[in-house]
């Protein structure tokens, strides 16, 4: 899914590429892509300014079981003022994750904007050239962040209203470039699975085969226990080379240990 060389890019760099895309995809609409460097990484911001379609939908034409779903939930739940205020607002920061891998449209709301099928069509295709060149790991839960860059998308800037399209148009080859990287995703996704299940079968055949032997570091030649200080003999010294046996096959050559420990 991603090629190694797009994600070693540096964030101004992604930031180019995606400026060329967006304009060579979307020549009707206006975007606004920025980059912002901290201490500890960097950000791109991608704001769609004016729009050839509309994007946003007429807050009398959104269906009532989709408004009730906001106004009645039991957590936080919104009035019906409140709901027509928030998607009135000129500037609106979208969830980009809401439009990551293969969700489908449904009455959609994003983060306080309900978007029209083709709006989200589009927002979800810019967030997938921006996927192009964005590796994460990070896990929030446990505030662990591991990331080339954060990415952010937006409907409008905080001083710059958003510009809506008026139109409804069938674009087809967004749809269709919209459908071939969500079967890409999904293909990789599978095969990352079966591979995952095929590394266990093995280290688990690993484990089974060297239940009785004794593990020591790769490389080592001698070993301290009761007997003292003695060379290791050549089956203990072939548990070593069960991991690079392994490593091989699997990871290229490049392995953190730590995460196999117990199961070797």
């Amino acid at each position: 899914m991603f090629n190694v060389k797009e994600l070693s890019l540096t964030t101004k760099e992604v930031a180019k590429r995606v400026r060329v895309q967006l304009k060579d995809e979307f020549p009707g609409c206006k975007f606004s892509v920025r980059c912002k460097f901290f201490s500890m990484g960097s950000e791109i911001n991608v704001s769609l300014m004016v729009a050839d379609r509309k994007i946003k939908q007429d807050f009398d034409k959104i269906p009532e079981k989709t408004l009730n779903h906001y106004l009645y939930r039991s957590h936080n739940p919104y009035t019906l003022e409140e709901l027509k205020r928030i998607h009135s607002k000129p500037y609106s920061q979208l969830s980009e994750s809401k439009f990551y891998h293969y969700q489908r449209y449904d009455d959609y709301w994003c983060n306080g904007a309900f978007l029209t099928y083709q709006g989200y069509m589009l927002l979800k295709r810019v967030c997938q050239i921006v996927e192009q060149y964005h590796y994460t790991d990070s896990d929030p839960m446990t505030d662990y962040h591991d990331t080339n860059f954060y990415f952010h998308l937006q409907l409008g800037e905080y001083d710059k209203p958003f510009v809506d399209g008026s139109r409804f148009t069938n674009d087809q080859q967004l749809f269709n470039r919209v459908e071939a990287r969500d079967r890409q995703i999904k293909a990789y996704f599978e095969k990352e699975k079966e591979e995952k299940k095929l590394r266990q079968i093995e280290v688990d055949q690993l484990r089974k085969d060297n239940e009785n032997k004794t593990h020591v570091p790769r490389g080592a030649t001698h070993v301290i226990d009761g007997s003292g200080f003695r060379q290791l003999t050549v089956e203990e010294k072939e548990t070593g080379q069960l991991r690079d046996k392994l490593e091989k096959k699997w990871f290229n050559g490049s392995v953190d240990w730590k995460k196999f420990t117990l199961e070797l």
